[in-house]
């Protein structure tokens, strides 16, 4: 049998940590940079056609001809911008990132049948990092 004992000093100093955490994750600050970074990764992604870790698959045939015929680019999810305008974040509570009402169709993880995944908005390895500072600076300011 292991007996793990905790001093209560120590259990009350990780409580703390525990309301300072929290604070630091809710704090407008934190929120705001990560909308930033997400909105900015999905953009990337629209124009990269994929994230860094995944890339889109390619247009049909026949969407890449209509496409063509009508003078528009042929990157997939790309028309005439109107996507790439909408994405945006706000700060209510919570974080919010939105964007036009078929944005969800391509972001939903529900099984397919007709539209391939593209998901606008990712998180990458390199946004982490930047996540983790975001809330390092936050806690250390919810600290002080």
């Amino acid at each position: 049998m292991i007996r793990i004992s905790i001093d209560k000093k120590e259990l009350a100093k990780l409580k703390k940590l525990k309301v300072k955490l929290s604070r630091a994750t809710q704090d407008r600050g934190f929120l705001k940079s990560t909308g930033q970074l997400l909105v900015s990764r999905g953009k990337q992604n629209l124009e990269d056609g994929g994230s860094a870790s995944v890339s889109w698959p390619l247009l049909a045939e026949s969407t890449r001809k209509q496409k063509l015929r009508q003078g528009y680019s042929l990157k997939p999810l790309q028309r005439e911008g109107l996507l790439k305008r909408s994405l945006n974040w706000q700060v209510t509570g919570g974080l919010y990132v939105s964007g036009v009402n078929y944005i969800k169709y391509h972001q939903s993880d529900e099984p397919r049948t007709v539209l391939p995944e593209r998901k606008v908005y990712t998180v990458e390895q390199e946004d982490i990092f930047d996540i983790r500072d975001f809330l390092i600076r936050r806690f250390e300011k919810t600290s002080l």
